[in-house]
């Protein structure tokens, strides 16, 4: 405290355009608002890179999470017996990582139900109920982080992703016709 109250040191501070002590160090002023600067545009750079990563997952979790509400609700439109997996089990797709594997539960168990569902109403032209979509895709979601080869697969899981969800839709509503009828 005695150096700030100090008339000397106080005055040479204020002389010449940054001071005595400045001459003695005359890169230092530059570096230090260089550092300042680079600080900056290093803090800029990252919030960018967060709120990029924060679009990026927005823009993945909201249509994910649209196809587990159609997911839950195909299950629900089964009848209890004809049911592989309970409804509120497809929300485990939504934890990164364990989906990649829970991918391979959902479309085995969901094609499953809605086999036995067509079946029991009488439908007969179902196919494989979607699982040839759902299997291709949930393995193109795995090579996905594969280096170099992930951005195709990417675009092709998306495509696969997208036509199994109408197609299971589909099927859903179908059944959901009959039972009107």
């Amino acid at each position: 405290m005695q150096i700030l109250m100090d008339a000397v040191w106080r005055a040479g501070w204020s002389t010449g355009p940054h001071g005595p002590w400045m001459s003695h160090f005359p890169g230092l002023m530059h570096a230090l608002l260089a550092g300042m600067t680079a600080g900056a545009v290093i803090g800029d750079l990252l919030f960018f890179a967060v709120a990029f990563l924060f679009v990026l997952l927005a823009a993945w979790y909201i249509p994910l999470i649209f196809f587990l509400i159609s997911l839950q609700g195909v299950l629900r439109n089964i009848a209890p017996k004809n049911r592989t997996l309970s409804p509120g089990l497809v929300w485990l797709d939504l934890i990164p990582v364990f989906n990649l594997a829970w991918n391979f539960v959902l479309v085995i168990q969901v094609s499953q139900a809605l086999k036995r569902e067509a079946e029991e109403r009488g439908l007969k032209d179902v196919g494989d109920c979607g699982y040839g979509l759902g299997l291709a895709m949930s393995i193109l979601w795995i090579f996905v982080f594969i280096p170099f080869l992930g951005g195709l697969t990417w675009v092709a899981a998306l495509v696969l992703w997208i036509l199994y969800w109408v197609k299971v839709v589909e099927i859903k509503d179908r059944l959901a016709r009959l039972q009107t009828a």
